[in-house]
């Protein structure tokens, strides 16, 4: 079970990886993923971390992200964070899409602090 201060320090975290996705800044992005991330895209592309910031810086597209109630499980070397999402992107034509979804996240202990290891979301429809 998580005490409360390490759940505060992991919604810290979510916080930092949303103004970083929204900033496109990609040092930020490197130290908050783990080296063994897996993020599962909406459309079922999966990239690694290298593969993804490349994307990101890429694509650009995050104009707000915001985070609904999260529940956050685990212990102290493992976390599983779940909760909605709305995304607020811009396309590459410029035009700007709101995606809502369910987001799960895994998130591991490690001797810099908590980082991301595992995101999927899935759209509501």
């Amino acid at each position: 079970m998580l005490d409360q201060q390490t759940e505060l320090d992991i919604l810290a975290l979510e916080r930092r990886r949303q103004q970083a996705l929204v900033a496109v800044d990609l040092e930020a992005l490197d130290a908050l993923f783990d080296d063994d991330l897996v993020h599962v895209h909406s459309t079922g592309l999966v990239h690694g971390k290298a593969e993804l910031i490349t994307h990101i810086g890429r694509k650009r597209g995050f104009v707000d992200v915001q985070r609904g109630p999260l529940q956050i499980r685990g212990d102290a070397d493992m976390a599983v964070m779940t909760g909605p999402i709305v995304n607020h992107i811009r396309t590459a034509e410029g035009a700007e899409e709101v995606m809502r979804g369910f987001v799960t996240q895994v998130l591991r202990h490690t001797a810099a602090g908590w980082k991301f290891i595992s995101f999927q979301l899935t759209v509501a429809h």
